[in-house]
Parts: C-alpha cells; sequence; structure tokens
C-alpha cells in the first residue's frame, strides 16, 4: 500500500542519533512490511525551535519513503498564537499541494494539529480513502486550561472554529488511535459514538538500543565522577506542562545527601532552570541530548522523573524510555500513568509542586534496596512485555492493513464544513 503519515512536532529521520518517537517508528515498520510512506509535516524542529528547511522540501530517507515539510511561520512558545498560525498554514498549503500528489491508500494522521489532521480527513473524504486519526493531545480543549474557570466558556464560544475542526477531524474518521485510555475515550465524546473494532490504543513504546559502541563518551565523562551517587534524572523539553523545577528545589533540601539531580534537556524555561541551580553542586545541566546520549545517561541513573506543575492527565513518552532502562518512575501526572505505576508497581506519583512529597518519594527509593531492586525489575519486565516498540508498532502495522482490507467505505455522516 502507499500510506500517508500526517504528523508535525515530531524530529525527523534525516540526521543520525534523532529520538525516533510514534510517526518514525510506525514508518519503520510499515515499510519493514513492504508499505510505501509519505510522511507529510513540518519544517520546523518543534524541539529546537528552527527550521530544518529554509522552503517547502522533500526528502528522499530511503527508497520508499519520503519527507513532505511544509514550511509555517515558526514560534517560540508552545502555547501561543504564532503556533495556531503556523499550524494553520501548514494545513493550507497541505490541502493545496494533496490533490498534485499520487493518492494513497490509506492516511494516518495526528491530533494535533487538528486543522491539519482536519485537512487531512477532508481530503480522505473526498477520494473516497479510509483514514484513521491518531490523537496525541487533548487539543483544542488544552487551551482552556490557560484561561480563568469564570472565561473558559467565553474563551471556548470564541474560539467555536477550532472545536470544530478537531471534532470534524475525528467524527469523520473511520477509527481512533490513541496512545492512552483516557484520550481515546475523549476522542469517542467528541466523535459522539461508542468504541468500535477500528478504535485501538497502541502505547507510544521505545525502541531500545542495545548495540555495542553505542555509548556516549561526552555523558560517561559527566557521569563517571558521580557514579556513587543515586541519580534522579529528567530529560526532555523545559516547558510549562513539562517543568523540571521540583528536581532543583528537591536537590536544596538535599545538599547534604548521596542524590544527585541530572536534568537534560532544553527549552523556554532554562534560563530559569539554570538560575535556580548554579549554585548547587548536586544538579548537572547537560543540554539538550540525542539518542545514543540519553541511553548512556540512563545507564548511570536509579530514578527517571515526568514532572508536571499542573493539575494534568498525561501518559509522557520520557516514561517509556525510563522503564526501558529499569528505572522506576516518579510522576506527578495523573490519569493512565498513575493508574499504570501503582498497578505494576513501577515507581510512586506525588502531587504537582510537593517538592516534599517528591524529595520523601526519592528517598524511598534511594533508602530501601529491597524496594528499589523490586521496581526497577517490574519496570524491566513491563516494558519487555508491554512497552517495547517492535511489539506495538507490529500490531499496529497489522491495525493500518485490517482497516485499509476492512473496505474503503467511509462514516456516513456529513462533514458540516469543508475548509479551514
Amino acid at each position: 500500500m502507499n500510506i500517508w503519515l500526517v504528523t508535525i512536532g515530531e524530529e525527523l529521520p534525516i540526521v543520525p542519533d534523532i529520538r525516533k518517537a510514534r510517526t518514525a517508528l510506525l514508518a519503520d515498520h510499515l515499510l519493514a512490511k513492504g508499505h510505501n510512506v509519505l510522511w507529510w509535516t513540518s519544517t520546523f524542529d518543534h524541539f529546537k525551535k528552527k527550521h530544518l528547511f529554509e522552503r517547502d522540501s522533500e526528502v528522499n530517507v530511503q527508497d520508499g519513503y519520503k519527507i513532505k515539510a511544509l514550511k509555517g511561520t515558526g514560534y517560540k512558545k508552545n502555547i501561543s498564537l504564532s503556533r495556531i498560525i503556523d499550524h494553520r498554514l501548514i494545513a493550507r498549503k497541505f490541502k493545496k499541494t494533496a490533490p498534485r500528489m499520487p493518492r494513497p491508500d490509506i492516511i494516518v494522521t495526528s491530533l494535533p494539529s487538528y486543522d491539519l489532521a482536519y485537512e487531512a480527513v477532508m481530503y480522505a473524504r473526498r477520494h473516497k480513502i479510509p483514514v484513521l486519526v491518531d490523537i496525541r493531545d487533548q487539543w483544542p480543549d488544552i487551551f482552556l486550561e490557560y484561561v480563568p474557570s469564570p472565561f473558559r466558556g467565553l474563551v471556548r464560544v470564541l474560539i467555536r472554529r477550532e472545536f470544530f475542526l478537531a471534532e470534524e477531524a475525528i467524527r469523520s474518521a473511520n477509527g481512533l488511535i490513541a496512545m492512552m485510555d483516557s484520550l481515546l475515550n475523549w476522542g469517542l465524546e467528541y466523535a459522539g459514538r461508542p468504541k468500535e473494532w477500528q478504535d485501538r490504543v497502541f502505547y507510544l513504546g521505545f525502541k531500545r538500543n542495545d548495540a555495542a559502541g553505542s555509548r556516549s563518551e561526552k555523558i560517561s565523562r559527566l557521569m563517571e565522577p558521580l557514579k556513587d551517587k543515586f541519580i534522579v534524572t529528567f530529560f526532555g523539553t523545559f516547558g510549562r506542562y513539562h517543568n523540571p523545577l521540583i528536581l532543583v528545589k528537591c536537590a536544596e533540601t538535599m545538599k547534604d545527601h548521596d542524590v544527585h539531580f541530572v536534568i537534560a534537556g532544553d527549552g523556554e524555561l532554562m534560563k530559569e532552570i539554570r538560575a535556580a541551580a548554579v549554585r548547587l553542586p548536586n544538579v548537572s545541566l547537560p543540554g539538550w541530548l540525542n539518542q545514543n546520549e540519553i541511553s548512556t545517561l540512563l545507564m548511570y541513573s536509579h530514578v527517571g522523573v515526568c514532572s508536571t506543575p499542573l493539575d494534568a492527565e498525561f501518559f509522557p513518552n520520557k516514561a517509556f524510555v525510563y522503564l526501558s532502562a529499569g528505572l522506576p518512575v516518579l510522576s506527578a501526572f495523573r490519569g493512565d500513568i498513575e493508574k499504570f505505576i501503582e498497578e505494576h508497581r513501577i515507581g510512586f506519583s506525588y502531587p504537582p509542586n510537593d517538592a516534599d512529597a517528591f524529595a520523601e518519594c526519592v528517598k524511598k527509593l534511594r533508602d530501601s534496596g529491597e524496594l528499589y531492586q523490586a521496581m526497577s525489575a517490574n519496570a524491566l519486565r513491563v516494558y519487555n512485555t508491554l512497552l517495547e516498540s517492535d511489539r506495538i508498532y507490529n500490531e499496529y502495522t497489522e491495525h493500518i492493513e485490517k482497516v485499509f482490507d476492512h473496505g474503503r467505505t467511509l462514516r456516513p455522516e456529513k462533514s458540516r464544513g469543508d475548509s479551514t
């Protein structure tokens, strides 16, 4: 089959040592099954906040695998008007460019971006092509979290067009995919229907790199002097949603302990994090790391952190990475990950912004060797049986094939609009 994957905001497999995420991993498995892949995306690197290309570009990754990158305006903050404008421009470019390309047999489009997902679904409907919507986050609902409660109703009315686009994309798809149960349930509410066989949860998962010689010398030099310490690690983008400042606060109260905190990554809060940690000898800030560097860091680490200052339900991708290295997880997120941690005994949940509770979790794992070993063993078991990416994306690929084989008849409901 010729398959279109429509996703922005992921690292692209055009440079070595990237952290392959959901779309890149799915593309690899589709190719392995003999399918051709065209990945529609943006020229903008969401993590480094810079354009990879100065104009719309097409890249041949390998035989049967191309990337079509559309140039938007770019943006500096993840939640901002400039990001909405960027996504809207890319959606319009997709609408204009897609009819010029050879038609696919099936489309898998991510949400967000809901406006790009809308255009992908509308294109599929016009040409009677089956389409799946892979829900990654609750956009545009998440916008309301940034508005005081008394004004949310008014804001929802003012941006009703954004909700319309998301609802139409979801309601008109042949099936919904999500990376956790709560997101799938959210999507089904938008669709206004019960779950059907086309609707599936596939965890994000992670592909561990066990190849010999893949260790990073840079990270080894950083971590070797700390090998006798209990290492608590966070990696990712420093933003309002994934804010690692609680590690710095905990480090302030544990300066006399044998605990060291590694906060790897970059983002809009980097200056704040650096200023808060500048006089703390038990905090390291190695900056943005590639996949080999992350893998090496986790070899030295004991605990992985999924932090947020918000009352939020989310299952961060970094949790799968931590578990692949046998690290117990400390998480402030509610919902699926909280239940997952408790069910499998692979760490602890703590209330957002509660540095004292976070410190107590660290101390429990550091002070009880038996507890730590049990949770570490559980982490590896869960990864190997449930979260290893080859298992997940083989099943995801088979599901796409099944949806295609089931027929190209789209859902019977008529859309209420056909333009962004």
